[in-house]
């Protein structure tokens, strides 16, 4: 799923430039308008029907009309809500398509955090290392490389940071990577002077292409369409930041989050005396070069930009490297990348080197947090690799002498982990982890027998928990408001162009937990308009006061 934060007034829109010229499409900020894209547009607080629906039949009457509006005629529905723990057709409150295909976007990711929890568990954590490829001397001097280690932490960055850290948010801007400067603090106590040989950023833990399968062109600019790698620090992004010059005719300010030379900025842009903010920011798919174009009135707010780097293992080398010589400690070689493909000949061998730095991950019950909360495209897509790593070191090379890619083989261990919950994966293309291809298709009937084993997983509470609650937080945080459903829902969201997915559990009011699968494709219309359907649904579900499992038991003695 292309999940965008909304950002009030402001616009994205996308220009694509020659293909010749390897352009990229551009980004282009307007403070006059709201944010189309890809994470559903938050709708207000959805009303429910006055005359709440006071028996069973009436529910699916609500519900049917709700999903038959004229404007829907050439949209497709896909729903399935059941009562938990009934594991029968008895406890099936509605169904319309639920075994066909649908587009889940990131309900995709309620299958690759399932998984990752069941292979690793909620204390997994993830050690990222520096590594001398020789003893420093005693006077502090390594004649050899310095190894920066990644080994799929996908929270190297300010998440977690300071004293009220914003841990599910998509993306904290910050001039330092504070685990960057640990490790680095750590060298400089290792009594390391100088580097003689290259900074080298290894991301050979994970193999195969730095971009999730399937995935469009038109999104790997931005930050939801990020590169995965292995080392990954701060989403792979920079935060760039234009603030009007001082008079008009001047070029504005442009500042770029974390400070790195990394990234190279091109200034066309102009101050204006008035008008709307109109910054446009393009960088091309293989470079690091970025252009800022357009114009920005004196009197505007800063305008900031979430923007994805090329090589992140490259980049992560260049953050080491930066700190390091903040704290005088000279590097005279180069920097340079390590992929799996090069460590097939040379295979990582930690007992040949010396450690002389490591930081640890949060817990998985953390990262899985951010991935379902807000809805993290690359974290999700770390995870399935982190699941075809688990496996990788007992696969040879292909027959063209390359590493099987973890993503690969990350979908392997994906669908074994299906097929014992007991779901049917032939209907089920699985292509990427986070849900942003749009080759991916699911059913609400697999989705929901998803969520029904989860709620029997020995680990249960940790994967409900990293769902969003309906008026709370995540991408459910601006939903829902002042209903019946707030603070009750907990459910994944899920948002394409033409695609919405609402996934999860809700409570009636006689206390009964129903969980539901929603999905709508092919509506061309705004996305808020299937949003809103999807929470008059919850809604109704909510403040359902009849006990629908008496109904099912009578439902059984009769057929018995």
């Amino acid at each position: 799923m292309k999940n965008i934060p909304v950002m009030s007034n402001k616009v994205i829109e996308r220009t694509c430039t020659s293909i010749a010229g390897r352009r990229f499409a551009a980004l282009v900020l307007s403070v006059a308008m709201i944010v189309l894209p890809v994470r559903a547009q938050q709708p207000a607080a959805a009303n429910s029907n006055d005359s709440k629906p006071a028996t069973i039949t009436a529910l699916r009457e609500n519900i049917s009309r709700l999903l038959d509006q004229s404007k829907f005629a050439a949209a497709r529905w896909g729903v399935r809500i059941v009562i938990a723990g009934t594991n029968d057709e008895n406890g099936v409150v509605f169904e319309r398509d639920a075994d066909k295909s649908f587009i889940p976007a990131s309900n995709m990711k309620l299958y690759t955090s399932a998984a990752a929890l069941d292979a690793f568990g909620p204390d997994f954590r993830i050690t990222t290392s520096v590594y001398a490829t020789r003893p420093v001397t005693p006077r502090g001097t390594l004649r050899g490389d310095l190894i920066l280690y990644g080994r799929g932490d996908p929270n190297i960055s300010p998440r977690f940071e300071g004293e009220n850290p914003d841990r599910y948010s998509d993306h904290v801007p910050a001039d330092t990577i504070a685990p960057i400067e640990r490790l680095a603090d750590q060298i400089k106590a290792r009594g390391l002077k100088v580097i003689t040989g290259d900074i080298i950023g290894d991301d050979s833990f994970f193999a195969g292409d730095l971009l999730g399968p399937g995935w469009e062109w038109d999104d790997l600019q931005f930050y939801y369409g990020a590169e995965v790698s292995a080392l990954t620090v701060n989403d792979n992004v920079v935060t760039v930041i234009v603030t009007p010059g001082r008079r008009s005719g001047d070029k504005p300010v442009i500042k770029v989050q974390p400070r790195t030379s990394y990234v190279k900025i091109i200034n066309n842009a102009t101050t204006v005396k008035s008008g709307a903010t109109r910054i446009g920011i393009h960088r091309p798919l293989d470079d690091n070069t970025v252009e800022i174009f357009g114009s920005i009135p004196l009197d505007a707010r800063k305008s900031e930009t979430h923007i994805a780097i090329h090589n992140p293992a490259m980049f992560a080398a260049t953050l080491l490297k930066e700190a390091l010589s903040r704290r005088r400690i000279r590097h005279l070689g180069k920097i340079r990348r390590i992929n799996a493909q090069q460590r097939v000949n040379v295979p990582f061998d930690e007992s040949k080197l010396v450690e002389l730095a490591m930081i640890e991950s949060r817990p998985m019950s953390e990262m899985l947090m951010v991935i379902n909360k807000q809805s993290q495209n690359l974290h999700t897509e770390m995870m399935l690799h982190q699941l075809g790593a688990r496996v990788a070191a007992r696969q040879p090379p292909n027959v063209y002498g390359q590493p099987r890619s973890t993503i690969s083989l990350g979908n392997e261990v994906r669908r074994a982990f299906l097929e014992r919950a007991g779901i049917p994966t032939q209907p089920l293309n699985l292509r990427d982890g986070s849900g942003l291809a749009r080759q991916n298709l699911v059913t609400p009937r697999s989705t929901s027998m998803l969520l029904e084993f989860m709620l029997r997983h020995q680990f249960a509470k940790v994967f409900r928990d990293s769902l969003g609650i309906a008026g709370v937080d995540g991408t459910l945080e601006r939903r829902l408001r002042e209903t019946a459903a707030t603070n009750n829902l907990r459910g994944k969201t899920g948002t394409l162009s033409n695609v919405n997915a609402l996934s999860g559990y809700v409570m009636t009011r006689a206390g009964e937990l129903l969980i539901v699968s929603m999905m709508g494709n092919n509506y061309t219309g705004p996305g808020r308009d299937v949003t809103s359907v999807m929470d008059q649904i919850c809604i109704l579900l909510a403040e359902f006061e009849d006990e629908i499992s008496r109904r099912v038991q009578s439902k059984r003695k009769k057929e018995s």
